[in-house]
């Protein structure tokens, strides 16, 4: 039973493994562009959009092409589906609006540019964006130095 037990835990270990490389590697490219145009770190914007979207799997990730979390009108009528999280009718406005959403922010200006990947994360869960910024922090921490080589 415990060989049974090890055996499943570690095949669903190699599964999220496997769904981590698969959602970077999506939307790798389109977080490079943000990453450009925002000097906002695509790494950053990956990881978070993977720890909000349970790597695109979510139903809000899914139904509403809300990779952040983002609260907003979900146009019900539109997606079909009563949400507080908003609704983008693309994944790429998605990423857009997460973008548009931390350069709005007072520490913006003097994070922009930066590589330093641990402060924007604690910058950004310091704004409220999360409910509990600390292990949050942590999560999307974790996620970078599993998935990110600078």
């Amino acid at each position: 039973m415990k060989i049974i037990k090890t055996f499943v835990f570690i095949c669903f270990c190699l599964m999220l493994n496997a769904q981590n490389k698969n959602y970077f590697n999506e939307y790798k490219d389109l977080a490079k562009q943000m990453e450009e145009q925002y000097k906002i770190p695509s790494c950053v914007i990956l990881a978070v959009g993977y720890i909000e979207s349970g790597g695109g799997t979510s139903k809000v990730g899914q139904k509403l092409n809300n990779h952040f979390g983002i609260v907003g009108s979900c146009q019900a009528s539109i997606s079909g589906y009563k949400s507080r999280y908003k609704y983008y009718p693309t994944v790429k406005d998605s990423f857009i609006g997460f973008c548009e959403l931390v350069s709005s922010k007072k520490f913006y200006n003097g994070m922009k540019g930066s590589d330093d990947k641990s402060k924007w994360v604690k910058s950004i869960a310091a704004t409220g964006y999360a409910a509990d910024a600390n292990k949050w922090s942590n999560a999307v921490i974790g996620i970078i130095n599993k998935n990110c080589k600078n």
